[in-house]
């Protein structure tokens, strides 16, 4: 099976490794020269172990016959829309975006098959060319446009853990709520996922955000029941969330795609997280 990832940030490096553990020919599309370069002479670290995948930085040297994984974030994908249009319509795209804004750029592209994901993995980049594997999950996929039996394939690897979902929708929503109660709370203040559960007063918050969205969102204890939500911080204890990496780096947030798109879809107030959306507003005013 030959697939391409594009984006080799945390998500996309740890995929990379165990797609091609699972006898994947895999091409990772970097955002620069000097990375390709670099992975190319020294492949990706992961936990220590190497692994070889080929990169590169051209869109033009996108292998046919192939599938195309996007793990770049939704800021990025404006700036690669006329380059993911003038690829074949019949090359199946796999979008792992954190949010649901995504789900209106993948439905205008002309491709015929697509399918969304969620990531479930705690990953962590050290650098240009390592990542560590913080928390093993899995991945869950959905198709958004096309046959299910495209996807099948990922689903039957032996290092890449992975389950289907009939309803992306659902399967995106799941994952923003999951996100809006870890991500901004991490990234305020500044903990582990784990410290969310050996933190009393981090506890406390988190009940208060599971609970101001459980009432907002009837379903919720249905889609994502507490439980879940303390067994992921467990299984990632390890992992800085992307929020807050991204704070700690000087990057811009998610927060629109994630929290603000939560908070406008409620319809009522969300106090507690709405108040971590503006403190987490006010870090990147310049």
């Amino acid at each position: 099976m030959n697939v391409i990832i594009a984006g080799a940030g945390a998500v996309g490096m740890l995929l990379s490794c165990l797609l091609q553990e699972s006898g994947c020919r895999v091409t990772l599309l970097t955002r620069s020269k000097e990375q390709a370069d670099l992975l190319n002479a020294e492949g990706i670290v992961k936990n220590g172990e190497d692994f070889r995948v080929k990169a590169i930085p051209d869109w033009e040297a996108v292998p046919l016959g192939a599938m195309l994984v996007l793990t770049v974030k939704y800021g990025d994908l404006a700036g690669l829309r006329h380059k993911l249009a003038a690829l074949p319509a019949e090359l199946p795209l796999v979008f792992l975006q954190n949010g649901m804004l995504h789900l209106q750029f993948a439905e205008s592209l002309p491709q015929q098959q697509i399918a969304v994901g969620s990531v479930e993995h705690g990953a962590q980049k050290v650098s240009s060319n390592e990542v560590c594997h913080t928390g093993r999950g899995k991945v869950t996929l959905a198709v958004l446009r096309g046959e299910k039996e495209v996807f099948q394939p990922l689903l039957h690897l032996p290092y890449f853990p992975a389950a289907w979902h009939e309803d992306a929708g659902a399967l995106l929503f799941r994952k923003v709520l999951l996100n809006c109660l870890i991500n901004p709370l991490t990234a305020v203040l500044e903990l582990k996922n784990g410290e969310l559960l050996t933190n009393p007063h981090a506890f406390t918050l988190l009940q208060s955000i599971y609970k101001e969205l459980s009432e907002a969102y009837p379903e919720m204890e249905h889609l994502l029941p507490f439980a879940q939500v303390v067994a992921l911080c467990r299984s990632t204890a390890a992992n800085t969330s992307s929020m807050l990496a991204d704070r700690l780096s000087g990057r811009r947030l998610e927060l629109d795609t994630i929290v603000g798109y939560t908070l406008k879809r409620a319809g009522q107030e969300l106090p507690v997280l709405n108040t971590l959306y503006y403190l987490l507003k006010a870090t990147e005013v310049d």
